[in-house]
């Protein structure tokens, strides 16, 4: 990670927030950065977004960990824009698009007028001396399954003209001048990612995801994918707590035991940090950043993986 000139000036429209609730948060944000200093850059996520018109971009489902996937998601939506229309050109051109993301990796299309476009967001999160940055008390925190956030459902309008809060516009800054160290990355991953700081210098910062992180050996490492809320983000270590380590790890009946009741108290008595059979598990708060140009948002690189094929590419 590190700091780049950009080739063009950025300007952010800021405005300071003076009611009660946008003063907590702007205040939870800034003694937050000063506790975690330090940003690392994590796995990309993908989604697809829609161009509402010049500059703005409604992005959906930003979900997906290769670009294949969010292709199908993509297509996945126009299947369901198809079955909504009545209108027999629309379904025409719809039908044409789908049977190309079906058979092609295209990352962008042309449907009814409008541009159609996978995406790449950046993941970062925070660390301080205690390892990441766990949720703040500001936070969105539903217990009730029925509240969450759906991935799936989410639709964001990126517009990098907006107005925003002091903390966020500086939160952008700090995260549209990062990229991946030169030491911990293939050579292909370092050039993509210092490249994408100048091609796409107006990054548009996302609503915050939640994993689940493993302390091991001293570092940390991710346990989990990244979810919509904290309480997600505890029923993903309390789901691999039961399920998937006695199986994985062969535990004895009494180990198994344990894990069991961690879980069930991590059910009753939501946590962020959990220490059990002498490993540790935390909630990590991953902030999200949709980088964009003056003329879209950024794209998936050469360098990421993308190892799926589209579902009848050989027919």
């Amino acid at each position: 990670m590190g700091d780049e000139e950009m080739s063009t000036p950025v300007v952010l429209r800021v405005q300071r927030r003076d009611d009660p609730v946008g003063a907590v948060t702007e205040y939870d944000a800034a003694r937050r950065a000063e506790e975690y200093p330090r940003l690392r850059v994590g796995a990309p996520l993908f989604g697809h977004a829609v161009q509402v018109e010049a500059g703005r971009w409604r992005v959906y489902a930003v979900v997906s960990d290769t670009p294949q996937a969010a292709r199908d998601f993509l297509a996945h939506w126009l299947r369901e824009l198809l079955d909504e229309t009545d209108d027999v050109g629309r379904a025409a051109e719809l039908t044409a698009a789908v049977d190309v993301l079906d058979r092609e990796k295209r990352d962008l299309m042309v449907v009814a007028g409008r541009a159609h476009r996978v995406v790449r967001v950046d993941t970062f999160a925070r660390f301080g001396a205690d390892g990441p940055e766990p949720p703040r008390p500001t936070d969105r925190d539903p217990r009730d399954a029925e509240d969450h956030d759906s991935f799936l459902e989410e639709e964001i309008v990126a517009d990098p003209d907006a107005v925003t809060g002091v903390s966020e516009a500086m939160l952008r800054v700090e995260l549209s001048t990062a990229h991946y160290p030169r030491a911990e990355v293939p050579a292909d991953v370092y050039a993509d990612s210092v490249a994408a700081v100048t091609d796409y210098p107006l990054g548009v910062v996302l609503p915050a995801r939640y994993a689940a992180a493993e302390c091991v050996g001293g570092s940390w490492r991710p346990y989990s994918r990244a979810v919509a809320t904290p309480q997600l983000a505890r029923d993903e270590i309390a789901f691999g707590l039961r399920h998937i380590e006695p199986r994985l790890l062969r535990l004895t009946d009494e180990q198994a035991a344990v894990l069991q009741r961690a879980a069930d108290e991590l059910d009753a008595s939501p946590v962020d940090d959990l220490v059990v059979l002498g490993r540790r598990f935390r909630v990590t708060r991953i902030e999200t950043l949709l980088r964009m140009s003056h003329a879209a948002p950024e794209g998936p690189r050469a360098s990421d993986p993308d190892p799926e094929q589209p579902p009848a590419a050989d027919r």
